[in-house]
């Protein structure tokens, strides 16, 4: 989710395997285009679906193993309502890497990210350490 340029996105093409789906979501059609651009020529581009979402929701929904919510979530206007869209598409037995950064998102902000995750059905697993971020590991509880 907000893949913007596509940073994490060949990489994570690569991750899937041969069989495997990437779904590079982003708000803004200019960051989808910069992402496929991106992948463009490195063989990846049948394992990558751009898909533009809207305001007020992803649009989403397909089932998916992982979702990476990579600086992100501090951005989206009414984060238990996106929580509640993410448990919807997300696999009984995936997983979400929730990272936000720490010179956007205080400890108490973050807090009440968590909360809310956890309002919406999720259970944190881990606690990674990600170079300034702060970060979470979820599963359905």
């Amino acid at each position: 989710m907000g893949c913007g340029p596509g940073y994490f996105t060949p990489e994570m093409a690569r991750l899937v395997g041969e069989e495997g789906r990437v779904i590079a979501a982003d708000l803004q059609q200019a960051m989808i285009d910069r992402m496929v651009k991106k992948i463009t020529g490195l063989g990846l581009e049948k394992k990558v679906e751009p898909h533009l979402c809207h305001s007020g929701t992803t649009g989403i929904t397909t089932k998916v193993s992982f979702i990476l919510l990579f600086w992100m979530v501090h951005e989206v206007p009414d984060q238990q309502k996106f929580f509640e869209e993410m448990r919807m598409i997300l696999n009984p037995d995936g997983k979400i890497l929730v990272a936000e950064p720490k010179i956007h998102v205080t400890n108490r902000a973050f807090s009440e990210m968590t909360a809310k995750l956890e309002s919406a059905g999720f259970q944190i697993s881990d606690r990674p350490s990600i170079a300034i971020s702060r970060s979470l590991v979820l599963t359905l509880g």
